[in-house]
């Protein structure tokens, strides 16, 4: 049995840092009532040790301090290891018009880590087949968000993200402007999908430069 000062000053920590409500519900949470941390704090009786491991189970605790004071009274949680390279997320950028695009998921499925295209923002599989032979479906690519159309490479592959006014379009083509400046001109590099299409720039979510691609074979 140790003393009862230092896991009532643990928990206390744990309610005023907001980790927890109370200490009648850390109590409760480890197996105790409500009224566990009143006996502590008026030596009606002493805590076990395996109060302290259930509980180290539930908080950020420092069991080392309970025991002997050592060290702070609360773990500070481990930051992931940094990922290096471009995130790849395994959703349909389809290589010819699509519907409804939210956002990237939270979490990518791997990284790509090739310098030459470090700065990407993202990477993403290409379906379709509109962009031929530009870019097959299948094939990897990625992208950089651009956040200046005057600094736009006009004619150059761009990935187009679009609000529900031009029915959220999500699509890879060819990108100019019209003469006016106030629209995107949309162009498919196969001549199967001629025609272009007219997308109003205050319709563009979002606009990215493809600045590479990666070929996956099956042998």
């Amino acid at each position: 049995m140790a003393d009862n000062k230092r896991i009532i000053a643990v928990c206390e920590r744990l309610v005023s840092e907001k980790r927890a409500r109370s200490l009648a519900s850390i109590a409760v949470r480890c197996g105790k009532t409500s009224q566990y941390f009143t006996d502590l704090k008026k030596g009606k009786q002493r805590y076990s040790r395996e109060f302290l491991e259930t509980l180290a189970q539930a908080y950020p605790v420092n069991k080392a301090y309970v025991l002997g004071g050592e060290g702070p009274l609360l773990l500070e949680p481990q930051k992931p290891a940094e990922q290096r390279g471009v995130p790849f997320y395994d959703m349909d950028v389809t290589a010819s018009i699509a519907e409804s695009f939210s956002d990237f998921p939270t979490l990518a499925s791997y990284h790509i880590d090739f310098p030459p295209l470090s700065d990407c923002t993202a990477a993403f599989p290409v379906y379709g087949e509109s962009m031929e032979p530009d870019f097959v479906s299948g094939e990897i690519v990625l992208v950089k968000e651009i956040r200046n159309v005057n600094s736009m490479l006009w004619g150059e592959p761009h990935l187009i993200i679009t609000n529900a006014n031009c029915d959220n379009l999500r699509t890879i083509k060819n990108v100019y402007i019209t003469p006016d400046r106030k629209s995107f001109i949309l162009r498919a590099s196969n001549p199967r999908y001629a025609g272009d299409t007219l997308v109003r720039l205050e319709d563009v979510v979002k606009i990215f430069l493809v600045k590479g691609k990666i070929s996956r074979k099956q042998l």
